[in-house]
């Protein structure tokens, strides 16, 4: 089988890439960055290093070619394919979408039968619905039917730790050797791909929350707490004993959410923390915090990491105090090269804190929670003032 996978970064190359290959699959990666596109047509291969508790090993990925995504010739491989997968960043899915149409456009015109699955696997909830909202918002109506009956949107949770290298080999990854891709059985079209170590479900929805609200919410709260104390590193953040428990409090906070939403058991709720927590812990899976907490304004959204386990716990009563402390470390993220940090600073200075916050975060203005955002953001700017 062949597939075409858009973004050739770490989980594409790391993660979906590499299992696509070692399910036999045909990989072709698109992405906008020429050396990396020429890196992997020139070696036709790539090492991976999977690291485990005790023990580590290398492999080569293979069966692979690459194609800038901005390549004409990217339709016809479209419309050769049977699987599409995205790893690019929420953010560039309507780019994707523009691409897909153009590709879907030129299957009708050859008159194809062949179904086509689409899997968009981003830190976004239900991304692949998302990106079939954005095809079609721009495929000419008459073309709907067409989608809908040959093209299928299948939306899905990933999740691994692939921390960034610095090697001489542009195409090496290191990774951990847990990971899960759970996908909506049913999304698909025609028959169910066989790909290894992905798991098909009728409840998708709470692995996706499970998911954004235990690793991607600690992971964003160790990091923003980390760059406050100048830390560089995951694991610098999370030996520092203070942040530790912050971040512990915070996954437990959202737990309760989890639990009580989706009548999860306590005690392995409890149990997928802690090993969380041990992956927070791995050295070699240490990623650099500026690259955890880039777009803020992002994160910062109502179905997003931090907000969305917030406003659970208002709903259903629980505690949520560590999970603030991570709220308003956020907004002082501040990263001359990030776009999103950078306008969340000009707001903060143009109109104030509480107007900021309410306006990126969708929060009631007079709120018990705003209150408690707000008493928080100045804690820390009285423990900066004295740094």
């Amino acid at each position: 089988m062949k597939s075409l996978h858009f973004g050739a970064g770490n989980i594409g190359r790391g993660f979906i890439g590499k299992t696509l290959s070692e399910s036999g699959f045909n990989v072709i990666f698109a992405d906008v960055n020429q050396d990396i596109v020429d890196a992997i047509n020139r070696d036709k291969k790539y090492s991976v290093k999977i690291i485990g508790t005790n023990q580590e090993k290398i492999i080569n990925v293979t069966n692979i070619s690459a194609i800038n995504s901005n390549n004409p010739n990217i339709i016809k491989i479209i419309d050769s394919v049977d699987l599409i997968t995205t790893a690019v960043g929420s953010s560039a899915l309507d780019k994707i979408a523009s691409i897909i149409i153009r590709g879907i456009i030129l299957k009708i015109q050859n008159k194809s039968v062949k179904i086509l699955n689409i899997i968009a696997c981003e830190n976004k909830i239900k991304a692949s619905s998302f990106l079939k909202k954005e095809v079609l918002k721009k495929l000419p109506i008459q073309y709907h039917n067409y989608l809908n009956k040959y093209v299928g949107f299948i939306d899905c949770s990933i999740d691994t730790i692939i921390p960034l290298v610095n090697d001489k080999d542009s195409l090496f990854l290191i990774v951990e050797n847990f990971k899960e891709w759970i996908v909506d059985l049913a999304q698909f079209k025609g028959t169910i791909p066989k790909i290894i170590d992905m798991k098909v479900s009728n409840n998708l929805n709470a692995f996706i929350e499970r998911k954004l609200l235990t690793l991607n919410t600690g992971h964003a709260i160790a990091a923003y707490l980390g760059l406050i104390k100048k830390y560089q590193t995951m694991h610098e953040a999370i030996s520092d004993k203070e942040i530790r428990i912050i971040v512990k409090c915070a996954m437990k906070e959202s737990g309760l959410v989890l639990i009580k939403r989706y009548n999860f058991n306590k005690n392995d709720h409890l149990a997928y923390i802690k090993k969380i927590f041990l992956r927070f812990e791995n050295p070699f899976l240490s990623d650099r915090l500026e690259r955890i907490a880039r777009n803020p304004f992002q994160k910062l959204g109502k179905e997003e990491r931090l907000i969305k386990p917030l406003l659970g716990a208002i709903k259903y009563q629980l505690p949520y105090s560590n999970l603030v402390k991570g709220i308003a470390a956020a907004f002082h993220y501040q990263n001359l090269n990030d776009l999103e940090s950078t306008k969340i600073a000009s707001l903060i200075r143009k109109q104030g804190f509480k107007k900021t916050l309410i306006e990126i975060c969708h929060l009631p203005i007079n709120s018990k929670e705003v209150d408690s955002i707000i008493l928080e953001y100045n804690s820390i700017i009285k423990k900066l003032n004295k740094l």
